[in-house]
């Protein structure tokens, strides 16, 4: 069982979990801009991560969408009211990150700039500007909050290969390029770590915003189950599965938090 103490615990900024994955990120980022193979890169990568049925991709891209991520926390409600904390003030801060680098690169998609017989793109063709892929971004903010919180390195190990695998994701089914997905990663780990290290002076561990943000994280499953219609329609039946079976998993925990007389601290 992890004590109150040990949830305060961050990850020391000389640790690799803190700093490698983005710089690893701005390596590429650099690397891929200055060498010109954004392109070549995407259609290699495009055509080789191709699988049939095609739809494997997006069941596998569909846990980067914002709302899945979250749902993926909500069983550690009323256990982890730190984890809870700190993904909810990384994910404002990736938000404004994301949503600010698309509105001043202005950057094509893929099906914006290569002919249709090119690459192959599966389900729905975005339209909006491209760099950093939120998709990305999401999936390591994540990743980076569970390596820099007190998880074993199995645990982050893994949520650090979930994130790559999304952003794989991203250029396997033709939404971005790989700049965008290197972007995304350091993207992602720095709101992390602005977050993080934010929780440390922001209180959010106290019983009343734990419960809100067990009914926003609720409502978030509502809203992909009963509301969210325009995702890929072969992602749809893991879209609704994963948020019905996290909420079934976070139910102790949720009468746990809002029993009478619960204390400000779990």
């Amino acid at each position: 069982m992890t004590t109150l103490n040990n949830m305060h615990r961050i990850m020391p900024l000389k640790s690799a979990w803190t700093w490698a994955v983005p710089l690893t990120g701005l390596v590429l980022l650099v690397g891929i801009g200055l060498s010109g193979t954004n392109q070549r890169l995407f259609l290699f990568l495009n055509h080789l991560l191709y699988l049939k049925p095609a739809a494997l991709w997006l069941n596998v891209t569909l846990f980067g969408d914002a709302g899945m991520l979250m749902v993926l926390v909500l069983p550690f409600i009323g256990r982890r009211p730190d984890l809870i904390w700190n993904a909810l003030l990384s994910a404002v801060i990736t938000t404004l990150l994301v949503n600010g680098g698309k509105e001043f690169f202005l950057l094509d998609r893929p099906p914006n700039v290569l002919a249709a017989d090119q690459f192959h793109q599966i389900g729905n063709m975005f339209s909006a500007t491209s760099f950093p892929s939120g998709h990305t971004a999401a999936a390591f903010t994540l990743a980076g909050v569970v390596a820099l919180l007190p998880f074993s390195n199995r645990a982050r190990l893994g949520m650090l290969l979930f994130a790559v695998l999304i952003g794989l994701s991203r250029i396997a089914v033709g939404a971005h390029w790989p700049m965008d997905v290197a972007a995304g990663m350091v993207v992602g780990w720095v709101a992390a770590l602005l977050g993080v290290h934010l929780a440390r002076h922001i209180p959010g561990e106290g019983v009343w915003v734990q419960r809100a943000a067990a009914l926003l994280l609720v409502t978030t499953v509502y809203y992909l189950v009963f509301v969210h219609q325009t995702g890929d329609k072969e992602a749809r039946v893991l879209e609704i599965a994963v948020p019905l079976l996290c909420l079934g998993l976070a139910l102790p925990g949720l009468v746990r938090l809002f029993r009478p007389g619960t204390p400000r601290h779990d």
